[in-house]
């Protein structure tokens, strides 16, 4: 399968993750608990497109399941106001191509797998899932697909991150991620997935503020770990005063909001009332920092020596 042209377009993931994905998943598991008119009718549609996509194919390779999902999504968004719907769109045509690429080869052209689709919903009664064709045109650059692509499991992780005990391992997953989007050649997109990964940069120190946890030393010094400079300030310091401390497995003692020997008091900022009290918690933090200089210079000597 291959795309007609390649169009430079300007595009943003706001509301499309995490929004748009965790409703794709939920849309799915409401029509299981749900079922209606309108799941018999995507089903049948689902079972004929299938056998074309997807020809000879058994159990997760046919096109059923992709057909089935997609179809209940665009029949919960279609009555969607039309700027509500776009980042819906750009989402279902993303996945859409996911799964086309992965699944499809006896079609030509994406344009003609969104087109049999659609006809296929049409010809079991479901009108009006067309109403993402017009966003067709975004997808067609194959780097803006795989950008998408990492944002897509860059948020999943976090998401993992969120619900799941094991935090380090998705704050870990979530911090790889990170850095692999950031040394992805970008052409054109540069600006815009710079402020994409500014913001997922935010949202991942607010989460890590309202929830402290322990992580592993090796990940303090990553590129998302290190907080944005407009957390660092000295409303910021003062916030994190009184959060909780713990013990990492190395015995450094720090803040878990990730801020660690990162924050620098602005004492021009802060109130004569509050100098005090500020004061005492930048000599703490630098006593924190020095002691993770310590730790790591210690663990350099012992590699030296062990190397002799």
């Amino acid at each position: 399968m291959s795309d007609a042209e390649v169009v430079k377009v300007e595009i943003s993931f706001k509301d499309i993750f995490p929004t748009c994905q965790d409703n794709y998943n939920n849309y799915f598991f409401e029509r299981e608990f749900h079922r209606s008119a309108v799941y018999s009718k995507i089903s049948k549609a689902c079972n004929d497109i299938s056998v074309k996509f997807t020809p000879g194919a058994r159990w997760n390779n046919t096109f059923y399941t992709s057909c089935d999902k997609l179809g209940y999504y665009l029949y919960k968004i279609k009555d969607k106001s039309d700027k509500d719907r776009m980042n819906y769109c750009k989402f279902f045509i993303y996945e859409l191509k996911r799964e086309a690429n992965n699944k499809v080869r006896n079609i030509k052209t994406f344009d003609d797998v969104h087109n049999e689709l659609i006809k296929a919903y049409r010809s079991e009664g479901l009108h009006g899932l067309g109403v993402c064709k017009e966003y067709i045109s975004l997808m067609y650059d194959p780097l803006l697909l795989e950008i998408f692509k990492k944002f897509d499991e860059l948020y999943k992780n976090f998401k993992y991150l969120k619900i799941n005990n094991n935090k380090n391992t998705y704050a870990e997953k979530c911090v790889y991620k990170y850095d692999e989007i950031s040394r992805t050649k970008k052409n054109v997109h540069e600006n815009f997935v710079q402020k994409e990964l500014d913001i997922f940069k935010r949202e991942f120190h607010k989460y890590k503020q309202r929830n402290p946890y322990e992580c592993d030393d090796n990940l303090l010094s990553r590129s998302l770990m290190i907080p944005p400079k407009s957390m660092i300030n000295a409303n910021a310091l003062l916030r994190d005063i009184d959060s909780p401390v713990t013990w990492t497995s190395a015995g450094v003692l720090f803040f878990y909001t990730a801020y660690g020997s990162y924050l620098r008091p602005r004492r021009r900022m802060l109130k004569d009332m509050q100098y005090r009290k500020a004061k005492k918690h930048y000599e703490l933090m630098n006593s924190f920092e020095q002691s993770q200089k310590n730790i790591i210079k210690n663990k350099h000597d012992i590699l030296y020596n062990t190397a002799e």
